[in-house]
């Protein structure tokens, strides 16, 4: 029964490992100042009603960590000290243990604002982790270390005090190797400002710059007196590349305040998008606060970071400068899921493309994505009296601008049949809105996840199938034997061998089938999260 527990455990878990998602809550503000005390106070309020229904919700000092480029906990002086510890374990003889804190030391480094200290110490660990390497007879890894080195520092002299003769020979081989290879080139530009551009955190020159490089994977990042671009990975293995480094983003970050965004709304959604791309998470969503007369709503909207799409957004109205708890969750859950929500006025809106943001480097990295997202465009009702209640019944969205690429003439009749359906329902003229769904999946995903379910059932119980087979021959295998291990009278080695031989058969043939029923199964689960938007819905209908 052993593969059905395998088959099991690997079924249960190879969906929810796909189904895995990353989310942040920014405040966004057109005012240069970012998001007020007020929005900052809805936006922790929207997070946490987030954080009640899903999981991989942000929290505040993980996100202003991120946006200011320090993804590690650690800092310099604590790095020093590691780097001490690790040269006191190699003295002593644990020369494994010493290796591996200067591996964390090196990858810590990596993670932290580029600076002239941090350099230096990454410099330092290097040389040191190719040394312990060298020592325990980890050649390859010994080079690699150096080469790291050699790439940004070509010219770089290990201190003759501190290694001796034979390693500094083997790193002027490695520099020998290292020349001979052929160069790459790093382009890179910068949107807002210019700024200093950093390689693998050597500081090298001023926006625009070209940096040659051997073929390899370099950590690009900027900085603009106390603006940070926080760094990403490139790879220049293959091909020169271009990148751009967006000092604008980092100008309207408001860390303080949400942490927020001060964005015209020209530069919203595509400003939230990078935003989410340094953050390194699947969606962000984004509140802010809009206005219709003295009627104030708080606007949520839901960015899908790897398509660089809006893809929903609605509104609940405030009250007395805040929004009720029970709206907040009602907010919250029509955000994550599209489900439409007595509290809120969904808006719809038109896909529009937006520029794009040229940029190369690793998956996730900022300036990477194609943002697109759409502005929002709805005909707003009329306002609710005071005397209705903002629980029981949900407020009129606020005028948008319409960002429409629609010829006059249509707008017009639009506007006409919304006239004629209001007189010809005694004057009551309704707001119809409508979910909003940019650029829908492709239509096969869905059945393409079904096929993928079902293949992997057929998997498993064929794995199922193969492991109680397998079973068996070993039970009448066992059978054929004593307590001691020697066969039962009249017993057939031969047969006994055959029973042997077909159970291991079918144990291996079992394992496969449950390895091929897991990865079939993560295939069905990501292709259902790439096909879960839903369609464009054809309006909801609301009357004030």
């Amino acid at each position: 029964m052993k593969p059905l527990a395998a088959v099991s455990a690997w079924l249960l878990l190879a969906v929810p490992a796909a189904a895995a998602e990353t989310l942040a809550v920014l405040a966004v503000s057109e005012a240069h100042a970012g998001p007020d005390a007020e929005l900052a106070e809805m936006t922790h309020q929207l997070r946490a009603a987030c954080r009640d229904r899903t999981g991989g919700v942000l929290e505040v000092p993980e996100m202003r960590a991120r946006l200011l480029g320090q993804a590690s906990n650690a800092t310099l002086p604590e790095l020093e000290r590691a780097y001490a510890g690790a040269l006191a374990t190699y003295q002593n003889g644990e020369y494994e243990g010493s290796i591996r804190t200067l591996y964390a030391v090196v990858e810590d480094l990596e993670k932290l604002p580029e600076s002239p200290e941090a350099y230096q110490q990454w410099i330092r660990a290097l040389l040191r982790l190719a040394h312990a390497e060298a020592t325990i007879g980890h050649v390859a890894e010994g080079r690699a270390a150096m080469e790291q080195v050699l790439a940004v520092e070509p010219r770089h002299q290990p201190d003759p005090e501190q290694y001796s003769p034979t390693y500094r020979r083997e790193f002027d081989v490695v520099r020998g190797r290292v020349a001979a290879r052929p160069r790459r080139s790093i382009t890179v530009t910068a949107i807002g400002r210019g700024g200093t551009v950093f390689v693998n955190g050597r500081a090298s020159g001023q926006t625009p710059a070209t940096v040659s490089l051997p073929p390899g994977r370099y950590r690009v990042g900027g900085a603009a007196g106390a603006l940070r671009v926080p760094s990403f990975w490139v790879n220049l293995q293959d091909e020169d590349r271009s990148v751009v480094l967006d000092f604008s983003l980092a100008e309207a970050l408001r860390v303080n305040a949400g942490p927020g965004l001060a964005l015209t709304q020209a530069g919203r959604h595509a400003g939230v998008v990078r935003a989410g791309a340094w953050l390194g998470v699947d969606r962000v969503l984004a509140a802010s606060v809009v206005a219709e007369g003295e009627v104030r709503y708080l606007a949520g909207s839901n960015y899908d970071v790897r398509r660089g799409a809006m893809m929903r957004e609605g509104l609940v109205r405030m009250v007395a400068g805040s929004v009720p708890s029970a709206n907040l969750g009602a907010l919250a859950a029509f955000l994550l899921t599209g489900q439409p929500q007595r509290a809120v006025v969904p808006v719809a809106n038109e896909p529009e493309p937006l520029p794009v943001a040229q940029g190369a480097g690793e998956p996730g990295a900022p300036g990477e994505r194609t943002a697109t997202a759409a502005a929002a465009a709805a005909r707003p009702a009329p306002t609710p009296t005071a005397a209705e209640s903002p629980k029981a019944t949900p407020a009129a969205p606020p005028a948008k601008t319409a960002a429409t690429a629609g010829p006059p003439e249509v707008a017009a009749a639009g506007d006409a049949k919304a006239e004629a359906s209001g007189s010809a329902s005694g004057g009551a003229e309704p707001a119809t809105v409508g979910l909003r769904s940019e650029a829908p999946p492709p239509a096969w995903m869905r059945p393409a996840a079904w096929a993928a379910g079902g293949t992997a059932v057929l998997l498993g119980g064929f794995a199922v199938w193969q492991g109680l087979t397998a079973s068996s021959k070993y039970d009448d295998a066992t059978a054929m034997l004593r307590s001691d291990g020697t066969f039962q009278p009249g017993a057939d080695p031969a047969a006994y061998a055959q029973l042997v031989s077909e159970g291991d058969s079918a144990k291996k043939a079992a394992l496969i089938g449950a390895t091929a029923a897991a990865l079939t199964a993560a295939a069905g689960g990501v292709l259902w999260l790439l096909s879960r938007e839903p369609p464009p819905a054809p309006g909801l209908a609301f009357r004030f």
